[in-house]
């Protein structure tokens, strides 16, 4: 479980977001973050990450503030790879001591031919990357998983069998998503949490709310 309690990040004095309330990205769910572009989405992931410096207290398995999250991956929108090396070897690097040769080798076969993993990252096409970085998160099974605005790139089939891997990983992942494609989301999520006037807090969810309705009426100006 990750809570997050008192938090508040600035800028040079400029707030970017910040939590009044206690929030929490509950065990095993999927968990929502809506806000609109330049609402703090990516700089609170940073944070809870370790990779950006803040005020107040994120708790992390009941361990206050802990350098970065153990056992934890986010994915971005912009999937950070060594571009010079193939697909196939960034997944034996970074897979490392986690999985043997032919089982990296095997997983990623689900996702991509045996030529595209062959070829050099900086080749790929934006959704081959992400492909990839799925990939990745199957090799790891990490207990936490932050992706932003993963589904950016994903042909139709791909999408569908996207969210029902997400919906697998719930079972034993704590899973973050953010991200503008609302049908993607839709009925995907478990909590949903708004970023409202820079303020991180829950939503009360009713299933006969469209993401985009509740858009519109809570964060349009």
């Amino acid at each position: 479980m990750i809570e997050i309690k008192d938090f508040q990040k600035k800028y040079n004095n400029r707030l970017i977001v910040k939590v009044t309330d206690n929030i929490v990205f509950r065990d095993n769910a999927i968990s929502f973050i809506m806000g609109p572009n330049g609402a703090g989405k990516t700089t609170l992931i940073k944070c809870i990450f370790g990779l950006e410096s803040f005020e107040g207290t994120i708790s992390v398995d009941s361990v206050d503030n802990p350098a970065g999250i153990p056992n934890g991956i986010a994915i971005w929108d912009d999937c950070p790879f060594y571009t010079n090396l193939s697909g196939k070897k960034n997944l034996l690097i970074f897979g490392e001591n986690k999985k043997q040769k032919n089982e990296v080798l095997e997983t990623a076969g689900k996702y991509l031919s045996s030529d595209v993993l062959n070829r050099r990252v900086k080749s790929y096409s934006y959704g081959q990357k992400k492909k990839l970085a799925l990939a990745l998160v199957d090799i790891l099974e990490p207990k936490y998983l932050f992706m932003d605005e993963i589904s950016n790139g994903l042909d139709y089939e791909s999408v569908r069998s996207l969210k029902k891997h997400l919906r697998r990983l719930s079972e034993q992942m704590t899973i973050v998503l953010t991200g503008h494609q609302f049908a993607f989301y839709q009925d995907l999520y478990d909590d949903l949490f708004l970023i409202k006037k820079q303020v991180l807090q829950k939503h009360v969810k009713d299933n006969n709310d469209s993401l985009e309705d509740v858009y519109d009426e809570e964060l349009l100006e």
